[in-house]
């Protein structure tokens, strides 16, 4: 807390400096907490720092220039539009627009979740809230699923299955990977470099 109070008057002296609020981070050599005070977000943990280029981004989303109001964005009721489904992607908007950074969907087989998971990305990406989406699953049959969902309802949006061979790709917008495959090349990615991170069947992997 100590670290934390100074390094916001270091951020005030150079916001005062270069009209520019920088991100804040403090750390004690082995915890690491970010603070984008600007954005109206509380510290929280992470478990490394920012690349450069996601600093970057971060800032240039912060400039609300790039940023619509989440409750101005209307679902797309072409890709989830049962009214079910399109208060469900309204209730994550409005909880990313109060700055919760987490939500939880419980849907049972058969209710769309994907659609509704894919109407999420495509508000998000719509109001420039989000660059960069990472949709996990627990087995290829689904990772496959969703790639032809994502490719239906979002056929301009360029996606990459994430593997061996492909981890190193940057420049998609829609990556898509099973827990196994991305264990294995997760550290390769900056913890900043995804907006947007979801996590399909994710009762499977925390009940096992």
């Amino acid at each position: 807390e100590v670290g934390r109070t100074q390094a916001k008057c270091y951020a005030d002296g150079l916001e005062k400096d270069h009209g520019q609020r920088p991100v804040i981070y403090y750390t004690n050599g082995f915890d690491i907490w970010m603070w984008d005070d600007a954005a109206g977000y509380t510290p929280r943990k992470l478990y490394g720092f920012y690349s450069k280029e996601s600093l970057r981004a971060l800032i240039y989303q912060r400039g609300r220039q790039a940023q619509e109001p989440l409750s101005d964005i209307l679902p797309d009721k072409t890709i989830a539009g049962r009214l079910y489904q399109t208060e469900a992607v309204r209730r994550v908007l409005d909880r990313f627009q109060n700055r919760y950074r987490k939500g939880l969907l419980v849907q049972a087989t058969g209710t769309g979740k994907t659609r509704v998971a894919i109407s999420i990305c495509e508000a998000l990406i719509r109001a420039g809230w989000a660059n960069r989406v990472l949709f996990l699953c627990d087995r290829r049959e689904l990772r496959k699923q969703a790639h032809n969902a994502f490719k239906r309802f979002l056929p301009d949006e360029p996606r990459v299955y994430v593997t061996s061979q492909t981890y190193r790709d940057r420049d998609h917008r829609i990556y898509l990977a099973t827990y196994p495959a991305m264990m294995k090349c997760f550290e390769t990615f900056d913890v900043g470099f995804f907006d947007l991170i979801i996590a399909d069947e994710s009762h499977r992997s925390i009940y096992n």
